[in-house]
């Protein structure tokens, strides 16, 4: 049936002109795709009657999938009712077709009554008009079984009709597979499973707070398929593509979470051993850990346990002080008579601070206390990781007395550094060396970069970081100072052994 579904959509997509083409080649879920989402259907195998819903059906690629689940894992299934939402004039025709075809083979292979409804219409706006009237005249909205879809993914105005209708955007702009999957969940029968592919960003995205506790509160989260890109340097977190797939149940939640991986649209699947509720999803926000590896998911669990934060040992994470566009004729590349070195993102090289640089704008005129602080030992992290950076943590380690002839420096806005909380206290070398070889970690560029809900450094977030113990840390720190080193091996080889996550290699 989906290979049907699948072939026939080539067809169509061949005989468009070749800007169709391209265009139609993106708007329809890969064959292998679409049967990785079927798989992650739990159906019920002694059940005789299914109803199911693709409210984004195009040509009918998810439905097949969906019902030849049905048919080949569930003997006792005798009728399917599937209903398709489509207002696309040029996938209708394909769509009806299919489905069709499909029928007569439900009824000829497995000996299943197929029965069909296609409405013409948009989900969003429209599915409000279906309802089933019960008992005393209670007209109930329809719900199904089965919902599987893949929906659209472009952004619609907050006022528009299709956020108007289905409701609760706070936001100016949302994707419109949030809608359909947020009008989905109210849709499931109890006990009914829903399988939706969702941009990434929804796992973490802080405008999509109401939707993702909407969600939670709703449905429990049951399996969870990540698509992951290749992996350039195996000492990094293993890159997420731009969209994940979500399969939810309208039933009490469960203690764990699947997780699978795949490298490509779904034809190799690696599964992650279950991973706890709580783990997966924040109870604060909703928003969601998505460990890619049984190495990922070992660094979190460790991490996550450790006793003390920054705050909790007397620190704070502050952001830079400069911006270039609000200092004009205060920037200076040369030194000038009062003018105080600025740190920029450009002078982290190697774990160190390089100063000065041949760069322009170096140095800045304090005209008010506003602009400086006091020289001090501090680990600086870059806020803003580049493409071109091999890490997701871009930190160094400055020493106070690397510029002794200044009592005041300045850091640029593009960074983060950690401090004291008291303004007349300064960090201790052995605590900024430990702090900084364990975020020169690879352990820990790893964790942040699995954990972080922005693709920034975030002051919030890093100060709850979770670290060992001031002691702990302290001795890592003399260790790394006595190697008079600071590169991400030096620093893994104290750091792994002693946390006791990744061993040495």
């Amino acid at each position: 049936m989906l290979n049907l579904a699948v072939r026939n959509t080539g067809k169509l997509i061949r005989e468009k002109s070749k800007s169709e083409n391209i265009r139609l080649g993106r708007l329809f879920t890969k064959k292998d795709t679409a049967r990785l989402m079927g798989s992650m259907l739990e159906l019920d195998e002694t059940k005789a009657v299914y109803t199911v819903l693709d409210p984004g059906a195009g040509t009918g690629i998810l439905a097949a999938a969906a019902i030849e689940e049905i048919c080949k894992r569930c003997p006792e299934a005798k009728q399917i009712y599937i209903t398709c939402y489509e207002n696309d004039p040029v996938f209708l025709p394909m769509l009806k077709n299919n489905l069709e075809r499909i029928r007569k083979k439900c009824r000829h292979d497995y000996g299943v009554k197929l029965f069909v409804t296609v409405y013409e219409e948009n989900y969003l706006t429209d599915s409000k008009n279906h309802y089933t009237v019960a008992l005393f005249d209670e007209i109930i909205e329809d719900k199904f079984d089965i919902i599987i879809c893949n929906p659209p993914t472009h952004l619609v105005d907050k006022s528009s009709e299709e956020a108007s209708a289905v409701g609760g955007v706070t936001q100016l702009k949302i994707s419109a597979a949030v809608l359909f999957a947020r009008l989905a969940a109210k849709h499931l029968e109890e006990g009914g499973q829903l399988v939706v592919m969702l941009p990434t960003t929804v796992s973490t995205a802080s405008q999509l707070v109401g939707f993702r506790k909407e969600m939670a509160n709703a449905l429990a989260l049951k399996k969870i398929h990540l698509f992951v890109g290749k992996q350039k340097n195996a000492k990094r977190a293993i890159p997420l593509k731009k969209s994940f797939i979500l399969a939810y149940a309208n039933e009490e939640k469960a203690d764990t979470v699947a997780i699978t991986t795949s490298t490509d649209n779904g034809a190799t699947v690696t599964e992650l051993p279950p991973v706890s509720y709580s783990f997966v999803i924040d109870e604060q926000d909703g928003s969601m850990t998505l460990p890619k590896s049984v190495e990922d998911t070992k660094i979190v669990k460790h991490i996550t346990d450790l006793p003390e934060t920054l705050s909790s040992l007397g620190l704070k994470m502050s952001t830079g002080l400069i911006i270039d566009s609000r200092c004009e004729g205060l920037l200076f590349t040369d030194p000038i008579k009062g003018a105080v070195p600025l740190i920029r993102p450009s002078a982290i090289k190697g774990g160190q601070i390089a100063f000065p640089l041949p760069i322009k704008h170096q140095y800045i005129a304090p005209v008010s206390a506003n602009l400086v602080q006091k020289n001090k030992n501090m680990v600086i992290i870059k806020r803003v990781p580049a493409k071109s950076d091999d890490r997701f943590v871009n930190s160094a380690i400055y020493m106070a007395a690397q510029l002794p002839n200044y009592r005041y420096i300045s850091t640029h806005n593009k960074i983060n550094f950690i401090d004291t909380k008291d303004k007349n206290a300064e960090i201790c070398p052995r605590l900024a060396f430990g702090l900084f070889a364990l975020l020169n970690s690879t352990i820990y560029d790893r964790y942040i970069s699995i954990v972080s809900k922005s693709k920034q450094i975030n002051s919030k977030e890093m100060r709850e970081l979770p670290l060992p113990p001031r002691n702990i840390i302290e001795n890592i720190g003399m260790r790394l100072m006595a190697t008079k080193q600071t590169t991400v091996a030096v620093c893994d080889q104290i750091v792994n052994p002693t946390l006791h996550i990744i061993e040495r290699r």
